[in-house]
């Protein structure tokens, strides 16, 4: 963020736009009470019978649902904008402080441009000196002080700024129709998910490096943030479908014959993996929907461990499987993978058969 663009920043608008949130979060909280207990509350105690009943019963809880997921989504934008909004305020003010302080210590502080600034040293001229001699020089270690200072509140203020839209676009893209069930309680809630979920999928992309103890942080990360739609997406989607099946075939070979402890954290990976890409399942991002159909496009590739001296692994689909241990997956996703397991299975008994 620009010094001058934070300096100067009118929040107004975004102010206004948290208060019409605010109102939209209220409104939906009544129309999801209504939902529930007229609209689904009154078709659950209806007398009805016969195949209409069930489509119609299911077609009033997904509505209702629907209201639901509103609300929630409603709320999370809600607070991460309030959120972001009082950090930015609060760090223009420290950089209107520092500035200040620099100033009636005789500097000046300007933005340069293309994000940058400088802090100066004023001097007066000689003719200006005082009768003591003094200059008014500053002291460069000063200079130094209130620039790194400036940068500091700069760079925080970038951060807040990015990741709030980062986890706002990424909230909206978890459903394409309709809305999501994530829920936050502030920017910085959501933010952690998406930054954990970027750390974790950059171990799981070197299996070699992770010690035990490294697995064990990378699990109890895991079933902290399994549930969590936007930490689900953002991991599966940064280590990607084909990344995922070596992970899991490394992890399943580095630690073939495991006992104990070992043994038991091995199969805390396999669930944590396996709830983590199950709640990624039921994303709408275009990013999610390019990982199933990738992920569909690995059922017949060998996977084999980097060190293993076998040249025969496991085939694709077998180490989908196995990471299909937990969870409730999108049944969508389910049923596409069905077809493309039916189809391999039908192609290694007989390659003359025409799979449909």
């Amino acid at each position: 963020m620009d010094l001058d663009a934070l300096r100067f920043g009118n929040f107004s608008k975004l102010g206004e736009a948290v208060t019409d949130w605010e109102q939209m979060t209220k409104n939906l909280a009544t129309l999801k009470e209504d939902a529930e207990r007229n609209l689904k509350g009154k078709a659950d105690k209806a007398n009805w019978s016969g195949v209409n009943a069930t489509v119609t019963r299911e077609f009033v809880d997904k509505t209702a649902a629907e209201f639901a997921d509103a609300h929630t989504q409603a709320d999370s934008i809600t607070k991460i904008l309030s959120d972001t909004r009082g950090e930015l305020i609060s760090y223009r003010t420290q950089l209107n402080n520092a500035i200040k302080r620099a100033s009636d210590e005789n500097m000046t502080v300007a933005d340069t441009g293309d994000g940058t600034f400088a802090v100066m040293g004023n001097t007066r001229p000689d003719w200006a000196s005082d009768p003591s001699g003094n200059t008014g020089a500053t002291d460069q270690k000063k200079v130094e002080a209130y620039r790194n200072e400036i940068q500091s509140i700069l760079t925080k203020a970038t951060e807040s700024d990015n990741s709030a839209a980062k986890v706002l676009r990424l909230l909206v893209d978890q459903a394409k129709y309709g809305f999501n069930d994530a829920s936050y309680a502030d920017r910085d809630g959501a933010a952690k998910a998406v930054a954990t979920a970027e750390k974790l999928a950059q171990m799981a992309k070197k299996p070699d490096d992770m010690s035990l103890d490294d697995i064990a942080t990378f699990n109890r990360m895991m079933e902290r943030y399994h549930d969590d739609p936007l930490f689900a997406e953002r991991f599966a989607t940064r280590l990607g479908s084909k990344g995922a099946l070596q992970f899991w075939t490394e992890m399943a070979y580095a630690h073939a014959g495991a006992k104990g402890s070992e043994l038991k954290t091995m199969k805390d990976l396999q669930s944590n993996l396996s709830l983590t890409l199950a709640t990624a399942s039921f994303s709408d991002s275009d990013a999610m929907q390019g990982w199933k159909k990738d992920l569909l496009a690995e059922t017949t590739t060998n996977f084999r461990a980097a060190k293993s001296p076998n040249p025969v692994g496991a085939l694709g689909y077998q180490v989908i499987s196995s990471l299909m241990h937990d969870g409730q997956y999108d049944t969508e996703f389910l049923d596409d993978y069905r077809k493309d397991l039916f189809k391999a299975d039908k192609g290694a008994g007989d390659s003359n058969t025409d799979a449909r």
